[in-house]
């Protein structure tokens, strides 16, 4: 059996070692006799036919990326690496010809599988996060084992052993306990998410509509305020709510779209996003949210957009108190409480359960098992308050904040031709609204 299952490692290893872009030669499958006897034509030198739908497609490829590259493409070892590679260098032509390309909103860090050496390098640097704020039950943990440790070894005959039985139990019920617990922040930090997308939704809603349901003038002022709402929200979310705007870190993207009184009104309210959306809900319900001379007729057909964008804004609103709720309810402090402290007796008599089988070496089992629990406990905690705990912006309002921000210059920059952040391009004064004439 190992003899066998070498040779199969062997052949496994030929075969990717002959490889050559991920893709084995012909010559190493040939050597395959599994392979060889599945595709017995491929034993001889001769190669089978190929279709000739095959070879048209085939050319027509070539072709495409002939025309695109200026050189004829080679498929003799990888196709699909060929066709990425013809796509990447067609791009890098036209950056350098003066083609400007606009690039996605950078989103927050994402780990993968390949990450395992980084993220193992953090922790024996003591540089993660969990275990810095773990790092007072874990120690308390670890000198309980030296001291269970050091008993059973000085004084075996008088040493408290618990036995494996009721700790096995205790473990089930604590598993069960750790995963309720982490489900349930994990369902709040998920629910936060939604509410931001909706948020995104919603701004967008009111971007698309309120350059054609309000003059150019309050759309533009509409508009900016749409851009500072998310900020906004970030601010209130974060714990920065009763600071002044401009000291907050967001205020070089939030104060070009903030007039100096907007800003001071903005200030003086408890809740800066419901501070933005009074002010929205003062430009809708201004005489000036009307055209200048507009009939009633046009009154009657821009009606509808205009309660769309009330009817964004009372979403919006809605969206804040979702989000409120998040932040100002935690998951309730009997549950949690009941669950360290059968955490800690637990992890607090495992010395009495290991060190009569592992002696010393139960000393660096019992910290690896506290960490992995521990952790468990804190990732709860964190994700549990999902706008403010979470390191790194996990929840990602910031680039919410700034892909509404650059969806709305967008739209605005193509429906009005205005630059929302300085203004340009407003007619003034405002265009009257002249009335059509009847069909005959």
């Amino acid at each position: 059996g190992l003899l066998g299952m070498a040779s199969s490692l062997l052949l496994a290893l030929a075969l990717g070692l002959s490889a050559v872009d991920g893709v084995p030669t012909m010559e190493a499958m040939r050597t395959s006799r599994h392979f060889a006897g599945t595709r017995p034509h491929l034993m001889t030198s001769k190669r089978p036919a190929v279709p000739k739908e095959q070879v048209a497609s085939s050319t027509t490829v070539k072709s495409t990326l002939a025309s695109h590259t200026g050189k004829k493409p080679s498929f003799s070892r990888n196709p699909l690496r060929a066709i990425g590679r013809a796509a990447a260098k067609r791009l890098s032509v036209k950056e350098s010809a003066g083609v400007a390309f606009q690039r996605p909103v950078t989103s927050g860090p994402r780990l993968t599988s390949h990450d395992w050496a980084k993220n193992l390098w953090s922790l024996l640097r003591f540089k993660s996060d969990i275990l810095s704020r773990i790092s007072g039950h874990l120690t308390f943990n670890i000198v309980l084992a030296i001291i269970g440790a050091t008993w059973f070894h000085m004084f075996p005959e008088h040493f408290l052993h618990l036995g494996t039985t009721g700790h096995g139990l205790a473990g089930a019920a604590l598993s069960l306990l750790l995963v309720f617990r982490t489900s349930s922040a994990y369902d709040r930090f998920w629910e936060a998410r939604k509410i931001l997308g909706a948020v995104v939704d919603n701004s967008r809603g009111l971007a698309r509509v309120a350059p054609t349901a309000l003059p150019p003038g309050q759309a533009t002022e509409f508009g900016r305020l749409i851009v500072a709402f998310p900020y906004m929200l970030r601010i209130h979310l974060t714990g920065r709510g009763q600071k002044p705007v401009k000291d907050t870190s967001d205020a070089p993207d939030v104060l070009p779209f903030v007039d100096k009184r907007q800003e001071e009104v903005i200030d003086s309210y408890f809740s800066k996003p419901f501070a933005t959306l009074s002010l929205m809900n003062k430009i809708l319900a201004a005489p000036q949210a009307k055209y200048p001379g507009e009939s009633w007729t046009k009154t009657l057909e821009m009606t509808p957009q205009r309660l769309v964008l009330q009817g964004n804004v009372n979403t919006l609103a809605a969206n804040v108190g979702a989000c409120e709720r998040i932040q100002g309810c935690p998951v309730p402090q009997q549950y949690s409480r009941h669950l360290s402290r059968y955490l800690t007796i637990w992890a607090a008599t495992l010395p009495y359960v290991l060190a009569p089988v592992l002696q010393w070496w139960s000393i660096p089992v019992i910290a690896a098992i506290c960490w992995s629990l521990f952790s468990i406990e804190e990732v709860g905690h964190m994700i549990e308050e999902p706008f403010f705990a979470l390191p790194y912006d996990q929840v990602q309002t910031k680039r919410v904040a700034d892909v509404i921000k650059r969806d709305t210059v967008a739209m605005y920059k193509q429906q009005l031709g205005v630059d929302l952040a300085t203004r340009e391009g407003l007619e003034s004064p405002e265009p009257q609204w002249q009335p059509q004439p009847a069909l005959v």
